[in-house]
């Protein structure tokens, strides 16, 4: 696929379905044009050029059933949610919208899709890690009703994968874990 469709995708016309081996690349283009927002954030400018999520760790999820695209215009991919079943929770490793198409609710499409199919799955929760203090990061999820977690509370997966992130550049004083409940 070449190109992008021509204007913007109001709320109503996309749709959310499971991601396919074909649109890789596609959802790696998605996800370097969301980063594009980190330009506005001295801090973490560089996160507008850095790597985005691997074409391997795409197939994989593809392959788990975990990885979900927003879909407009003709069925062209213009989001994407990369999670993986981590114990019983789901764990959303990325999201993201491409910048032409944020603004649309497309973001919280799919947040509300992967907390169904966890629900569907019969998880606990749906898991995360994000910035603490970027606008379109923590303050959003909480907004969708998830919780950020206290290092007190953290379970070790989580504490894990900011350590990871840590290593990667993503200072863990800036990064917080957040959970939203499915079942108490």
């Amino acid at each position: 696929m070449d190109g992008a469709p021509a204007g913007k995708a109001g709320p109503s016309r996309v749709t959310i379905r499971p991601a396919r081996e074909d649109e890789i690349e596609t959802l790696c283009r998605i996800e370097r044009s969301a980063a594009q927002s980190f330009r506005l954030v001295e801090a973490f400018s560089w996160i507008a050029t850095g790597e985005v999520q691997s074409a391997e760790r795409h197939r994989d999820l593809i392959g788990k059933g975990t990885n979900w695209v927003a879909a407009v215009d003709g069925d062209w991919p213009v989001g994407f949610l990369s999670a993986d079943i981590a114990g019983p929770e789901l764990h959303i490793w990325e999201i993201s919208v491409d910048h032409l198409h944020q603004g649309f609710g497309i973001g919280r499409r799919l947040i509300r899709h992967a907390v169904e199919q966890a629900g569907a799955y019969g998880l606990d929760a749906v898991t995360l890690t994000t910035f603490r203090t970027i606008p379109w990061n923590c303050p959003f999820y909480e907004r969708l009703g998830f919780c950020t977690l206290d290092e007190a509370e953290l379970p070790a997966r989580l504490a894990a994968v900011l350590d990871e992130e840590a290593e990667h550049g993503l200072p863990r004083d800036t990064r917080c874990a957040m959970r939203l409940a499915i079942k108490e």
